[in-house]
């Protein structure tokens, strides 16, 4: 070997043993050596890279599916469209074992590019719990909820969310931030009737909701803030009646729950499909940007994931189906809830329509599938 080679050589190995010798003698210094994980931010962005479109697109789906399971014919249909995401819509006793055998299935039958699907459900309590039976507690109402102490609620949904989370099911569409006057408790059709409020002022309510989340949280699922930006005062019942109207104002007291949620930690907040007229009278909440991005995204800070809520509704009969996905996304939403499987093909190539013809929506929808995919990056629903 050449002197001066032999010396390099030398100078080398004498230089990787100072290394590792630091390293031995330095935890910090070995900490500073080992190779960083990605964000998930990172992460998202290498699964984006991946997909095809059509896989991408599916990401902003979310599709409704028995408890009990999806037939074969439900899978063939949410596959050939690339639906990423899926809700257990229907009651389930069967317990918690059970759940989860559905759950292992669809997350094997669903996973794209090394992307899982979120599988969500409404576990609120009362009489809007979706899965009981051996391995899940009864949930009180949320009314009841709310007598406890925050500490306690927040034990109490941890226990919850640890139950869901060991189904198999890492979304929950919950809490509810809704603020119900008390005068209206016996007559507010979608949340007071049913005692779905946590109470009947902004302080008890958000204190609460924050508990809800932080213990959902702890137990290792996300959890849902709705129905921005509030139905305890509305009108109706979006989910039976058209028209439904609520009096909440741009900076209105009762926007605490949502505002106290999202600081808490909440990375997803449910749109409703009423119409706010002191905010914007031409466009139910769900399609205004002004509430979406003004409000939301701005006022609130949020930058989690904006899903609605269900699309197939009364509430939403008068609009084509395609254009309400269009104008869901168009005003800034990043994930759509409709639970009628068969109105999610129309939906798909609407938007797929709208991306391929405009630019401008064909990069609100890569924010959209961004915004996505790097919440379940959070949630480990991304392969490394």
């Amino acid at each position: 070997m050449d002197r001066a080679l032999h010396w390099r050589w030398r100078a080398t190995i004498v230089a990787v043993l100072a290394v590792l010798a630091a390293v031995v003698s330095d935890p910090a210094q070995a900490r500073l050596l080992q190779p960083t994980k990605p964000s998930p931010q990172q992460q998202a962005l290498a699964a984006y890279n991946r997909m095809t479109p059509r896989q991408r697109v599916g990401q902003l789906f979310m599709a409704g599916l028995p408890s009990s399971g999806a037939s074969p014919a439900q899978i063939t249909a949410l596959l050939a469209k690339r639906v990423g995401n899926v809700i257990l819509i229907s009651g389930s006793s069967s317990g918690r074992k059970a759940v989860h055998r559905v759950t292992s299935s669809l997350s094997a039958k669903l996973i794209q590019a090394g992307v899982t699907p979120f599988i969500s459900t409404d576990q609120e309590g009362g009489e809007v719990q979706r899965l009981t039976g051996p391995g899940f507690s009864k949930m009180p109402t949320a009314l009841v909820q709310g007598t406890t102490t925050p500490a306690t609620l927040r034990a109490a949904s941890t226990t919850w969310g640890k139950q869901l989370a060991a189904a198999g099911v890492d979304l929950n569409l919950a809490p509810v931030a809704d603020i119900v006057p008390k005068k209206d408790a016996s007559t507010n059709q979608p949340i007071g009737i049913f005692d779905r409020e946590y109470g009947h002022g902004p302080k008890v309510v958000a204190n609460h909701v924050v508990a809800f989340v932080q213990g959902m949280n702890a137990g290792g699922v996300d959890a849902t803030l709705k129905h921005f930006p509030g139905l305890g005062r509305a009108t109706g019942n979006t989910d039976t009646t058209a028209g439904v109207t609520d009096p909440t104002t741009r900076h209105d007291p009762y926007l605490k729950p949502f505002q106290d949620g999202v600081m808490a930690g909440a990375q997803f907040v449910m749109v409703s499909s009423a119409t706010y007229p002191a905010i914007d009278p031409h466009h139910l909440a769900c399609f205004s940007t002004t509430i979406i991005h003004g409000m939301l995204r701005g006022d609130l800070h949020f930058a989690g994931v904006v899903i609605s809520d269900d699309l197939g509704t009364i509430a939403l009969r008068k609009f084509p189906v395609g254009t309400r996905a269009v104008d869901f996304f168009t005003a800034g939403g990043t994930m759509l809830l409709d639970t009628t499987l068969g109105q999610i093909p129309t939906m798909v190539r609407a938007v797929r329509t709208a991306e391929a013809a405009d630019p401008t929506f064909a990069a609100i929808l890569k924010t959209a599938e961004l915004n996505v995919l790097t919440a379940k990056a959070s949630a480990h629903l991304i392969a490394a």
